[in-house]
């Protein structure tokens, strides 16, 4: 389970860099996407070619934008889209997690940090025609960067519910703060 004291004692740094007690001594680099220090704050960032910034390992990520899975009970869990693998090395010690990612190269850094165990399956694949081949507990889709039109949010339901576990729940925070603060749950 994923509390507000698991993520401080795992998560939440006072010394180190970023949530997973990495220490870079050089960026990471890979087909022009870039995991740096951000010389201001002590997170990693994920930067694309362009030098937009992808992700960030926002230590308080869950508390903020995630909280709904606070107190949650959980054996597995299907995350759509990885970033550095935050939710993963949180659940990974107590849940099964499979996570869906499409960009290779971003799979490919997350897993140059080593930071993510045994208990994590990375597929090298797209949320969207993704094959769901077993159930879960919980199915997260934060795999977009942009809010999701109904559209596709009633596309993501009636592919995922089916595969949810009794009690579980499909959410999606990506459009919390875009769409008056709309977060999806479907149970």
């Amino acid at each position: 389970m994923i509390n507000v004291q698991n993520l401080q004692n795992k998560i939440i740094p006072n010394d180190i860099l970023g949530v997973f007690g990495i220490t870079l001594s050089e960026d990471l680099v890979k087909n022009g996407y870039v995991i740096t220090k951000n010389p201001n704050f002590n997170h990693l960032f994920m930067l694309n070619p362009k030098g937009d910034v992808l992700s960030v390992d926002n230590p308080y990520y869950i508390l903020g934008y995630a909280p709904e899975l606070l107190d949650v009970e959980f054996d597995s869990i299907l995350i759509g889209g990885l970033g550095l693998g935050l939710m993963p090395y949180v659940c990974q010690d107590f849940a099964q997690v499979d996570v869906v990612e499409i960009n290779e190269d971003v799979i490919d850094l997350a897993k140059q940090l080593g930071h993510l165990g045994e208990n994590v399956n990375i597929i090298h694949d797209d949320i969207l025609t993704f094959s769901i081949e077993k159930t879960y507990d919980i199915v997260v889709i934060d795999a977009f960067y942009e809010a999701l039109s109904e559209e596709t949010i009633t596309l993501l339901e009636e592919k995922y519910m089916p595969f949810i576990n009794e009690g579980g729940f499909l959410y999606i925070p990506i459009n919390k703060g875009v769409i008056d603060d709309k977060v999806v749950i479907v149970k």
